[in-house]
């Protein structure tokens, strides 16, 4: 399976639902969001999705789930460029795990086999390198794991 990135910049728009949309996850086990895929056209649905923080620290990966729509041309979200007739593609994707802080940090991402990718990525559905996409799913499935140990010792 295919695995994109999907990218969250703070600098740039500040998910106000975010604490939210966490919440309505935890309760639902997953949650439905169309987002931004820029210019790129050939995601399938059903293709893994990971959401990397970018511009604003603390950077990296803070949510998973999986495409659930192909892209589909919308006119584009700032007013003033779809006034130009500026267009950008949109895909709904499927949530499944979403954090408001990185589990896996962009130093870490500096670190082999990640750091032959550049993770400060512009453009939401930029493709991940197989090799790369299996490494960054162990270490996400490690980080969810520990997470939801430590919140189990927790309630004890």
């Amino acid at each position: 399976m295919a695995t994109y990135l999907f990218a969250f910049n703070p600098a740039i728009w500040s998910w106000p639902e975010l604490p939210q949309d966490i919440r309505k996850l935890a309760r639902r086990g997953h949650l439905d969001r169309s987002w931004s895929c820029g210019r790129h056209r050939n995601i399938e649905p059903g293709s893994r999705a990971f959401f990397v923080r970018v511009g604003v620290e603390p950077k990296g990966i803070f949510g998973s789930g999986v495409t659930l729509t192909a892209p589909e041309s919308r006119p584009h979200w700032q007013a003033e460029r779809a006034a130009a007739g500026a267009t950008y593609n949109r895909t709904m994707l499927r949530l499944e795990r979403l954090f408001a802080l990185p589990l896996v940090t962009f130093d870490e991402l500096t670190e082999p086999p990640f750091r032959r990718f550049r993770w400060g990525i512009r453009s939401s559905g930029t493709y991940l390198p197989e090799t790369i996409a299996d490494a960054l799913e162990d270490l996400w499935e490690v980080r969810v794991t520990a997470l939801a140990g430590a919140c189990t010792v927790g309630r004890r």
